[in-house]
């Protein structure tokens, strides 16, 4: 029997290279049916991807036999080719399932892509639509006004688009490219939350900026100028990252907008050392550990200069790593603060680690360490904004610790040459606050009572009348109470007056909770009395008001054995007045408001009784 010219194991070697040859040189995917998309759909992993190391292929020639060249599936969620000198191809088809012209709106998300040429093409091959656009050309190249590279691809119904992607680099440095389609109703809502995030984010940075640097004008403390351009480059450096500075402050000026970022890094890592060494005061303790660090940080300053020549990929090989050793040193120099008891570095270590955990998710994602994610993408501006508010707060502890120590410097220094002078100011300045303590007590006493802190009986009779003929004015009814605690006497003569004057502190304390309205007016009128003038447009209004107050002191449950009920209660008067031509005076007012009051006390306390000023008519409610 003879053989057969192709053996079983070459055959089943040959089956496999084709089977390999399948795989590598057809797209994984299928066309993405937009009916049934999301609003909003992450295409990284739906698309197909070509390397091209030599920059040999053409838009013609994947149009004409883009087939039969080795495509691969991306399984990546985001886009990140990290450093690669070659140019990337990314393909996918979309199709109108639906009877109706639609519109879909592709998004890079990424605003510092160097070089984005687009194409979309009809089954026939035919372009139908073409872009050039990319950071590094002018930001009137893109079709759609936005920080990112935004494309609109219209789709006829019931046909499929091919959408080709070529992504380039100057010098290759590529970084993490989100990919997403919309509609427009889902572009714009995803547009309009990121910006007023961005806008809250960048509007708290210049405000902080602001004031202090501000601050610095009105104190001239050298920390409070450093920290000032340590947010100055930060908020120009997350400005221009996130693309809003090419398109707000310098549009037509692409190579100075790529230049800017890695400069703004090394000035970035200058004034952080720079502010750091001032915050912590480590020029004092250590001055050979903060010459170094800031030779550390001068030197990723000046790697940063090969930028201004078009060198960005060797830029970033060297700083990334650079700025993180100078990080972790400056950690390691708040630790070692910390572990010595110093209050500052414990908010500054506190800060930075939630700061420099956020850098090093974004550096790690940009060396395509880390994928691209809703953390590694904003850790910097959450990181920040928290280690920013901490900052500012450690900051003010040490302006207020240094303003102290040159105080306590300077009394030293001149204590024994202005001797003489200084008793008689320290005289001076004592008896000079002795009479403003003792001026601004006896105004406090002709206001308030010294007691309760509630006005007095003399603001009384003043406030009341100004409150009628505001009333008369407008003709809102008035509502006036007078409260007494019931059996205070007994109270006294049973815990002392010691204990009774407690008593009128707490209940004090519960007018003001309960009674907090612009026009509400509490007074003590004297004794265990007092005035209750109400803001309110009902008898009923005021009557609930006084009523849950009454309940809430009676809840208080202050022991009261010569009670009735053993607890410490309250009688309440209440007159509305609506019919002000009979209203001779405040006097007359508070004579009607008492006697309801000592009305209530006649029907077993505990109670409030209304009276209408001008109806002589009375009602008790418990």
């Amino acid at each position: 029997m003879s053989r057969s010219p192709l053996s079983l194991p070459s055959l089943t070697l040959a089956l496999c290279w084709l089977a390999l040859l399948c795989l590598t040189t057809s797209p994984a995917h299928g066309a993405i049916a937009i009916a049934d998309a999301p609003r909003e759909l992450n295409l990284s992993p739906r698309v197909s991807l070509l390397e091209d190391a030599e920059r040999i292929y053409d838009i013609d020639a994947l149009l004409t036999g883009g087939e039969r060249l080795p495509w691969r599936p991306s399984r990546q969620e985001t886009l990140n080719f990290s450093f690669s000198e070659s140019a990337w191809w990314v393909r996918f088809e979309l199709t109108n399932d639906t009877s109706a012209p639609a519109r879909r709106l592709l998004e890079l998300a990424m605003p510092l892509h160097d070089y984005l040429d687009a194409w979309v093409a009809d089954p026939a091959g035919t372009i139908v639509k073409s872009w050039r656009t990319g950071d590094r050309r002018a930001f009137g190249s893109r079709p759609v006004v936005h920080r990112t590279f935004v494309l609109p691809i219209s789709l006829p119904p019931g046909e499929t688009r091919s959408v080709i992607l070529r992504l380039d680099s100057h010098d290759g440095l590529f970084d993490a490219t989100p990919l997403y389609l919309m509609d427009d109703a889902g572009f714009l809502a995803k547009a309009q939350r990121e910006l007023m995030a961005f806008s809250l984010y960048f509007g708290a940075l210049l405000a902080l900026l602001a004031y202090n640097f501000l601050l610095y004008l009105a104190l001239r403390e050298h920390t409070l100028l450093l920290y000032a351009a340590y947010l100055g480059t930060f908020f120009v450096l997350m400005f221009t990252a996130r693309g809003f500075a090419f398109q707000y402050w310098w549009p037509q000026w692409p190579t100075f907008n790529n230049q800017l970022v890695p400069l703004n890094i090394g000035l970035f890592a200058l004034t952080l050392t720079l502010f750091s060494d001032s915050y912590l005061n480590l020029r004092r303790h250590v001055p050979r550990l903060s010459r170094g660090l800031q030779g550390l940080a001068a030197l990723c300053l000046l790697s940063a200069l090969p930028a201004l020549w078009g060198h960005y990929a060797w830029v970033f090989r060297v700083m990334i790593p650079g700025f993180i050793v100078l990080s972790t040193l400056w950690l390691g120099v708040a630790v070692w603060r910390s572990c010595r008891g110093e209050v500052l570095a414990r908010i500054y270590l506190v800060a930075w680690c939630v700061l420099l955990v956020g850098i090093s998710l974004y550096f790690l994602r940009v060396a395509g360490v880390l994928p691209y994610n809703v953390v590694t993408e904003y850790a910097v501006q959450v990181g920040s904004g928290l280690e920013f508010m901490l900052l500012s707060l450690g900051l003010a502890w040490k302006i207020n610790q240094l303003k102290n120590d040159k105080l306590s410097a300077e009394r030293a220094t001149h204590d024994m040459q202005r001797i003489a002078n200084q008793r008689l100011e320290e005289q001076v300045v004592a008896r000079t606050r002795e009479l403003e303590r003792a001026n601004r007590k006896l105004a406090s006493l002709a206001r308030t009572d010294p007691l309760t802190g509630l006005f007095n009986r003399r603001q009384f009779g003043a406030r009341l009348e100004a409150e009628l003929e505001y009333r008369r004015c407008t003709g809102r009814p008035l509502l006036f109470a007078v409260m007494d605690i019931d059996a205070f006497k007994a109270y006294n003569d049973t815990y002392g007056h010691q204990a009774g004057d407690a008593v009128l502190v707490r209940v004090a304390e519960l007018l003001t909770e309960r009674f907090q309205r612009p026009g509400d007016q509490l007074f003590r009128l004297g004794g265990e009395e007092f005035g209750l003038l109400l803001e309110a447009d009902s008898c009923e209004a005021g009557y609930q008001e006084l009523e849950r107050f009454r309940e809430s002191l009676e809840r208080l449950a202050i022991a009261h054995r010569a009670s009735e009920l053993g607890v410490v209660t309250a009688s309440f008067g209440l007159v509305a007045c609506e019919d002000f031509a009979c209203i001779v005076d405040a006097d007359s007012l508070y004579l009607q408001a008492d006697q309801a009051m000592y009305e209530a006390k006649a029907r077993q306390r505990n109670r409030i009784v209304t009276r209408h000023f001008c109806a002589q008519d009375s009602s008790e409610r418990a």
